[in-house]
């Protein structure tokens, strides 16, 4: 990164997986559409798994389990002017009005700002 620019992390997390590569899919088919650069990493799914015993007595011997996974991914964008922090910025608008029930996003803005340490 140059002393100049800015980022932007996009990240997706969902717990279904067919809405979410759906989704991931149409971010990526506007982001090349646009002609907008970006490093995309997945991160690993998460799972939570739960027992529950189906007895009312002390025995252990009928166990129900349940899991649950998140599924998530990073996209990383590299704000080096203007005229491109504009088109993020209609993306993103457009990204939130069409966002499905099971999505959640996240915005994180990171500036490159120089402190002077003494």
């Amino acid at each position: 990164m140059s002393l100049n620019t800015t980022a932007l992390i996009i990240k997706l997390t969902s717990s279904n997986k067919l809405t979410f590569q759906n989704y991931q899919n149409k971010l990526q088919s506007i982001l090349t559409t646009y002609n907008i650069q970006y490093k995309k990493q997945a991160n690993p799914t998460k799972r939570q798994r739960f027992y529950i015993l189906r007895s009312p007595h002390v025995y252990k011997k009928s166990i129900e389990t349940y899991e649950t996974r998140i599924f998530s991914v990073q996209f990383l964008f590299f704000i080096k002017n203007y005229s491109m922090y504009l088109h993020l910025f209609y993306i993103i608008k457009f990204l939130t009005y069409n966002l499905p029930l099971n999505i959640n996003i996240t915005f994180k803005l990171q500036n490159n700002v120089q402190t002077n340490l003494l």
